[in-house]
């Protein structure tokens, strides 16, 4: 159980788990009405099964006791084997049905939870997702969310069943002898007191504490990920990772032992106590049999009405615990689902102009990262006009990627304003901004589609064209290799897909770039956009960039200063701020900071 949920007091957890129930039963009522009722019916069923065989076993050891010794076969005899053929066949037929009701609600909320936390990942802003709590909070959901949810619905109704088993089993005690329950009821109450107290423990490495999970998870990624353990071999530490992944087991598993022995040594305590319990109630039924006052028969059924009660008991204060645990898991997915992005826009947000090329204003921008101790930039002021080839440089952790992040508006500024065409960016319907944006970044994702989908994704929007694909693929130097696979552009990428390749690094970036020559984005936001990329090939795509229309503007981040030199304008940011800024001539007759980087650079190519 993660560290920070164990804290929280347990009438409160218990009175989430309630919630939790509430909420998960109004979704299943809501959208699987008919189903709930077939399922509640069935386990009402199932509940009532094993006292109808009781029941009809008694009531055929009266009636052959009553016969015995004559040769008789009695209507009230054939009216019982009648129902005891019936009652045996109630919890088999019911069960089958229940089995597959219930695979039926599997398979409706593996499909409605998965897709409600895809939807919300999506929904959430890239802010949130990089913040640690909301990312431990996915992260927790990932492992356990889906699975948790779908294990607490079935068990709500096995917690029903159980119930109701009991509240059975207890008016028929109650109905021979309303003490006997009372004696039964202060038997059992060790045994759920120590259910209560112990049942909510998670057995496995996944349901340790979140610190454990989070070691063991990187631990074991350096065997799961091709690059790591590549690395791991070579470097020869293959053993030593395993043996730290052991020992993490170990350190779980002595704290999992301890509370083991604890809990078994006070569930003996409470059996023996338990069967005291029910020992006394039997000797006082086999009396009143004895005496007369009760037939054979009846004892039978009611022998197993304490035995059904006995075991109800416990089952159900077992399963509330594994309920009480999973409540946990079930109440992060629901924060999740429930948390609201942190960057919001107004409900009457302003449209950009779609034919024009945006005119983009930092103006005094200060901006820092939650929990950062500086801004990662400080009275930021700059100035893109339409058209523009903007080149942004600067040693790493400058603010380069900060600018294209507010910029894509992921965070808002603390202090100053991001204006597009003399708009706030934050009163602008961000998908009418996102429209005018083409972007590639140094992490870029990798599709695995065929070739032509892989490029045309870049526009979604509209229906895909070959002939635009091509000449993406061309701009991108992306021809050469695409055109030498057997199916060309109806190639599928990724080798783990029947017939797929798998690309080279170099090859998936310009992959990516194919993307965005695509979509024919007003603005462009290159950041490292060929740093994968042989520089024959760099050189031919700077020469394409060059060659776009007048009306697109660029903004390049890129640490090789061979590729900004051509552009317009070239700012060096350091530490947040902007140091210099001026044409490649004029920085170098500056003879500063970019002076002596691109002279650095020059050194290593003499």
């Amino acid at each position: 159980m993660d560290s920070t949920s164990s804290k929280q007091p347990k009438k409160s957890v218990f009175s989430e788990m309630i919630r939790n129930s509430a909420r998960l039963g109004k979704m299943l009522w809501k959208e699987k009405k008919a189903l709930t009722v077939v399922m509640i019916f069935l386990f009402i069923v199932v509940s009532a099964a094993p006292f109808l065989q009781s029941g009809a076993r008694g009531l055929l050891i009266n009636e052959l006791i009553k016969i015995a010794g004559h040769s008789t076969v009695t209507r009230n005899l054939l009216l019982t084997v009648a129902f005891i053929i019936i009652a045996g066949l109630v919890q088999p037929l019911a069960n089958t049905i229940q089995t597959y009701v219930l695979k039926l609600f599997w398979f409706f909320l593996d499909e409605k939870i998965d897709m409600m936390v895809v939807e919300k990942r999506g929904e959430l802003d890239i802010a949130s997702h990089e913040n640690p709590a909301v990312s431990d909070m996915i992260n927790r959901v990932d492992e356990n969310g889906t699975f948790r949810i779908k294990e607490f619905v079935d068990r709500l109704f096995i917690i029903f069943q159980y119930l109701l088993s009991a509240i059975i089993a207890a008016v028929i005690i109650i109905s021979v002898k309303w003490w006997l329950f009372l004696v039964l009821l202060i038997g059992a109450l060790p045994s759920l007191a120590v259910e209560a107290k112990y049942g909510n423990q998670v057995w496995d490495i996944w349901g340790a504490k979140a610190e454990v999970r989070r070691k063991y998870r990187d631990l074991r990624s350096h065997f799961t990920e091709i690059p790591k353990l590549t690395e791991l071999k070579l470097l020869q530490n293959t053993k030593r990772f395993a043996s730290e992944i052991r020992q993490v087991f170990l350190d779980f598993q002595t704290e999992q032992r301890k509370y083991d022995k604890k809990r078994t040594t006070l569930q003996l305590f409470s059996l023996l106590f338990s069967q005291a319990s029910i020992i006394f109630v039997v000797i006082w039924l086999i009396n009143s049999v004895l005496s007369g006052a009760m037939l054979i028969g009846t004892l039978t059924f009611i022998l197993a009405s304490v035995g059904e009660l006995s075991s109800s008991l416990t089952d159900f204060f077992v399963f509330l615990g594994r309920q009480y645990a999973d409540s946990f898991f079930v109440t992060d997915t629901f924060k999740f689902l429930d948390l609201k992005s942190s960057i919001t826009s107004p409900s009457n947000c302003l449209n950009l102009h779609p034919a024009t090329t945006p005119h983009i204003v930092f103006d005094n921008v200060t901006f820092t990262y939650p929990r950062a101790k500086k801004p990662a930039l400080q009275n930021f002021s700059l100035e893109i006009k339409p058209g523009e080839k903007v080149a942004i440089v600067g040693v790493n952790g400058a603010g380069k990627t900060t600018l294209v992040k507010l910029l894509f508006r992921f965070y808002d500024p603390q202090v100053g304003k991001i204006t597009i065409d003399g708009i706030d960016i934050k009163e602008i319907d961000l998908n009418c901004w996102y429209q005018k944006i083409g972007a590639i970044f140094q992490d870029y994702a990798h599709y695995h589609l065929l070739v032509k989908d892989a490029i045309a994704i870049g526009n979604s929007g509209e229906e895909t064209s070959v002939e635009k694909v091509k000449s993406a693929a061309q701009f991108a130097e992306a021809a050469t290799f695409i055109e030498e696979w057997k199916d060309k552009y109806n190639t599928m990428l990724g080798k783990q897909f029947t017939g797929g390749v798998e690309p080279s690094i170099g090859q998936w970036q310009k992959l990516a770039l194919a993307r965005t020559f695509y979509r024919d984005p007003k603005l462009w936001i290159l950041d490292e956009p060929t740093s994968s990329i042989d520089s024959e090939a760099e050189a031919k795509i700077f020469e394409q960039l060059q060659s776009l229309p007048e009306d697109r503007s660029v903004i390049l981040i890129s640490h090789r200063f061979s590729t900004v030199r051509k552009a317009d304008k070239i700012v060096v940011i350091k530490d947040g701020t902007i140091a210099e800024m001026g044409s490649h001539e004029e920085l170098l007759k500056l003879d500063g900071t970019y002076a002596r980087l691109f002279n650095l650079q020059a050194l290593g190519y003499k």
